[in-house]
């Protein structure tokens, strides 16, 4: 997560939602906004929001023989900037720390969970690493076909699904906003509007953007087939809530008489 102190308010990047162009947004808006979990090499990273709080001492940290379960892990799964960092027990969200409350705000993006599986493994076969990657995840995307790829992404102990990488059952749920990467622009605005948020002038940029990948859904849901329930069940909140809540952006004048 991109954090800025001086207004306590945290950009969270989920794979493959615009995270380049809001991390150059963010940036420049939040002067002293610092990566939480910094890497040499990479100006992004994929650290879940409470594990991003916990490491900004924002919210107390879960118990200590869960954490450490965490770690192996993360550190097993996961060593290239942390990209995509587990979400590892889909309970443990205010479980633990029942009552705790944090007051940061979170500004995220959520997009389509099937197109985006899509950009990520087609990024990931096409990337030019400086060394070959060893996460699974990754290695199933550039050696197989994305049928098994889907598999291993939708599977058990697969890739983190929203709610778990926002934490929306945790301490800072209710500052947390996620935007429509479809309306991104207008999203942004209203966000900003409702967080007191001065926009810079300058528009949101597009960054690290591949080449459109729409034509090619249908022939990657024929190549899904039934894993494309697997698709819906693991990001069952997007399809039931997160696409009520996700901001898509309102006229400045929407409210007038």
């Amino acid at each position: 997560m991109l954090y800025s102190q001086s207004m306590d308010i945290g950009f969270a990047h989920y794979p493959k939602t615009a995270g380049h162009s809001l991390t150059r947004w963010f940036r420049e808006v939040f002067p002293d906004a610092r990566l939480v979990e910094p890497h040499p090499l990479y100006q992004v990273n994929h650290l879940p929001v409470r594990d991003s709080l916990e490491r900004l001492g924002l919210v107390p940290q879960r118990p200590e023989l869960s954490r450490a379960g965490c770690s192996r892990l993360s550190r097993a799964r996961f060593k290239l900037t942390r990209t995509l960092a587990r979400w590892f027990s889909p309970g443990r969200s205010g479980s633990t720390l029942a009552g705790t409350r944090c007051a940061t705000r979170i500004i995220g993006v959520v997009r389509e969970p099937f197109e985006m599986l899509v950009s990520l493994f087609e990024y990931w076969r096409s990337y030019e690493f400086e060394e070959e990657p060893v996460q699974p995840l990754i290695q199933q995307a550039r050696r197989d076909d994305f049928r098994r790829f889907l598999g291993m992404a939708v599977g058990a102990g697969g890739l983190a699904n929203y709610e778990s990488f926002f934490d929306m059952d945790g301490p800072a749920s209710s500052n947390t906003r996620l935007l429509d990467f479809n309306a991104l622009e207008p999203a942004l605005l209203q966000v900003c509007r409702e967080f007191g948020v001065k926009v810079p002038a300058a528009k949101l940029g597009l960054h690290n953007v591949g080449p459109s990948r729409q034509r090619d859904l249908h022939r990657y849901r024929m190549e899904a087939g039934t894993l494309m329930s697997g698709v819906r069940s693991h990001f069952r909140w997007y399809y039931n809530e997160g696409i009520h809540v996700m901001l898509k952006g309102q006229p400045a004048a929407s409210h007038a008489a």
